[in-house]
């Protein structure tokens, strides 16, 4: 098992406002600690490889310090299929919030869609990113 973190430093000016509806498509960043394993690190699509059992762990970054982000849920594939076990909000002793699950013991390899829900300037925004469980 290892523990995988996600970063996502967000522009909240250039995510809100070329947002198509409340999907972001553009100013938001993710990067994993998986040593450039997956897909599009630093870009809009990242795909995080992972195993059974791995743990996930995402933390929101403003990239203007001034802006206030939060992951405020997930919904899609990976919740849908039950491949995100044990989801929760948790806050490090500094009181930065991050969200944490366990990849199930029980799904298949294969690659799973996932939407972050993200709020920005009090209005909810959703991106889907990707998780590969590996066999």
């Amino acid at each position: 098992m290892a523990t995988i973190n996600i970063m996502i430093p967000i522009d909240v000016e250039t995510a809100q406002s070329t947002a198509s509806g409340n999907t972001i498509t553009q100013g938001l960043y993710m990067i994993d600690t998986t040593g450039y394993q997956g897909t599009s690190e630093g870009g809009s699509e990242l795909t995080t490889p992972c195993h059974t059992g791995d743990v996930l762990v995402w933390t929101t970054y403003p990239i203007n310090p001034d802006d206030n982000v939060a992951i405020s849920g997930f919904t899609g594939q990976c919740i849908d299929d039950g491949v995100f076990q044990k989801l929760s909000q948790q806050q490090t002793p500094a009181g930065v919030p991050y969200w944490t699950c366990v990849i199930n013991n029980g799904t298949a390899a294969g690659t799973y869609q996932y939407s972050l829900n993200i709020n920005m300037s009090n209005k909810t925004y959703s991106y889907d990113p990707f998780v590969n469980v590996l066999s």
